[in-house]
């Protein structure tokens, strides 16, 4: 199993309380006894129906690690990138801070196969440009419907201001990181020297090692330079990326089939969307509370009884994320069984210098 910090178990709990509190409060604001009946009234087929696009959802995103390395001639079997994806991936929910939780577990377990760190940070950075651009998209199309149709008060509109402006911000960043060599060496010239700084603040000098650091630096950019180049190696990741986007939203789609709720396209899209941006903004371990809170809420403005759209919520957040988690953690058991992030890396870069 992972080895955790001491004060990272005591944030993650605290983080964990908050959500469960929030979600007492989100179940307090239904009709427990309405709830309980439509509970018992679900149709068993769509909510089969809903957890089937969930795992076909995990198995594109797998698909496009799978497409990734073998693009960089790092191909591994199958089933064992599915595992590392569905991995990194939940322990992302978990420890949602910006993504370096999964990115961290990714890098352990890749190495674990001999794959470079730095080989899996351009991966991933393709990876999560393909995902959380359209991520972005879906957000701001759903923060325009919600504005133009629903009634939000200035200090939301400041903070959902605040909030969009961030993530465009991010995402051009990645997009100049990915298109750009020269954009990358400033960014990675900037980097450095605040590793630097900090390093030194800490008095840690030793943890900056100026040959190894430029060895990674020349792997990633030269990984970045062969993924991006040819474009058409890149077809089959960003099909693959769409169908998983098209099966996560199929999942909420079947979960309110599964209440018996009607419901337009372009109400389930708005309500998808705040799904994703409690998602990746979320302080709580998997969004607990936060996107129960959220999508009901969203939907509740839409016209739809709260009822039946918390329901469908609690649903598609089971299919979607619970079950995928505790599958994940079955499968990290029996996949990984020795987990201990605190072994050497397998994979070290090249402290050489990189060629000219």
């Amino acid at each position: 199993m992972v080895s955790v910090p001491a004060r990272h178990r005591i944030r993650f709990w605290v983080a964990g309380v908050f959500g469960l509190a929030v979600l007492a409060f989100v179940l307090y604001r239904a009709d427990l006894p309405v709830l309980t009946r439509r509970l018992e009234e679900i149709e068993p087929m769509w909510a089969l129906t809903a957890i089937g696009a969930s795992a076909l959802s995990y198995l594109f995103m797998g698909a496009v690690l799978f497409e990734l390395l073998k693009n960089l001639e790092h191909a591994l079997p199958l089933g064992t990138v599915l595992s590392i994806s569905l991995v990194s991936c939940c322990v992302n929910y978990l420890m949602p801070f910006g993504g370096l939780g999964g990115l961290a577990i990714k890098v352990y377990l890749l190495s674990r196969q001999r794959i470079p760190p730095s080989r899996t940070l351009s991966i991933s950075m393709v990876h999560g440009f393909l995902t959380n651009t359209v991520a972005v998209l879906l957000i701001y199309l759903g923060f325009f419907y919600l504005y133009g149709h629903a009634q939000i008060h200035a200090k939301q509109l400041g903070v959902a201001v605040l909030v969009l402006s961030a993530a465009f911000v991010l995402t051009w960043l990645t997009l100049q990181i990915l298109i750009s060599p020269s954009f990358r060496r400033r960014a990675w010239n900037v980097s450095l020297r605040a590793a630097h700084r900090l390093a030194a603040f800490l008095k840690k000098p030793q943890w900056i090692l100026p040959k190894k650091a430029e060895a990674f630096f020349h792997n990633f950019d030269e990984s970045m330079t062969l993924m991006i180049q040819n474009t058409s190696r890149l077809t089959r990741p960003i099909l693959y990326a769409a169908l998983d986007w098209a099966f996560m939203f199929l999942c909420l789609r079947y979960a309110f089939k599964a209440v018996d709720c009607p419901i337009s396209l372009r109400e389930l899209s708005v309500g998808f969307s705040v799904g994703i941006f409690a998602g990746l903004f979320s302080v709580t371990p998997v969004s607990l509370g936060l996107m129960e809170g959220s999508m009901a809420g969203a939907f509740y403005l839409l016209g739809k009884d709260y009822n039946q759209a918390l329901l469908a919520v609690l649903l598609y957040r089971l299919a979607y994320y619970w079950l995928p988690l505790a599958f994940s953690f079955a499968l990290s058991r029996l996949v990984f069984p020795n987990l201990r992030l605190q072994e050497p890396t397998l994979a070290e870069e090249s402290s050489g210098a990189p060629p000219s």
